[in-house]
């Protein structure tokens, strides 16, 4: 299978590449470490492009800007119609959060708030099948600063892509979460 992925070189996103190339298939990863800004509109104008004929596509980079959320709209409007290609966006229990946090995760919360609104919106569309994980805290350099048990990205990976290989998604939004949490920031 042909799959594009943002956010190839780090945490969930590195997982998933290096799994699904071990796993034999066409994968091409966009990160500002190979030439690839979510946040410009060239380089998610070259994004679209290159993944025009994937049979995948993984949303996953996120910037504290929209990179992520213009480039699940991007997807969404070229793929619109084809009901024979997946994008698997990668979300995040932020999304929920209702207290008083930092700007930084307000900001985070409500790009993942967005991108989440806007799959809800399209559960009857015709289209591409989307499947959209509402991470909790999952062990990558993101949650760094954050103490709790957290979700192994190996073992979510593995999930993934049994879910996004199979013939039928049967899910369009799940929450992952790991068991007893209490998150806290690190002294």
């Amino acid at each position: 299978m042909k799959i594009r992925i943002t956010g190839h070189t780090k945490g969930i996103g590195e997982c998933l590449y290096q799994h699904l190339k071990h796993l034999g298939h066409d994968v091409v990863g966009f990160s500002r470490t190979n030439g690839y800004d979510i946040n410009d509109t060239n380089s998610q104008q070259q994004i679209v492009n290159e993944s025009k004929d994937a049979d995948i596509f993984i949303n996953n980079a996120w910037s504290e800007y929209s990179g992520q959320t213009e480039m699940l709209r991007l997807m969404l409007q070229t793929w619109d119609q084809q009901t024979n290609k997946k994008i698997l966006n990668l979300s995040s229990k932020a999304s929920f959060n209702n207290e008083d946090v930092s700007a930084d995760l307000e900001r985070y919360g409500a790009n993942k708030r967005e991108q989440n609104k806007m799959i809800e919106q399209r559960i009857s569309n015709y289209g591409p099948h989307i499947l959209n994980v509402i991470l909790g805290c999952t062990d990558t350099q993101l949650s760094y600063d954050f103490e709790g048990k957290k979700i192994n990205p190996k073992e979510l990976t593995e999930w993934l892509v049994k879910m996004l290989l199979c013939e039928t998604m049967y899910f369009q939004s799940v929450t992952i979460d790991a068991p007893g949490l209490d998150y806290k920031l690190k002294q």
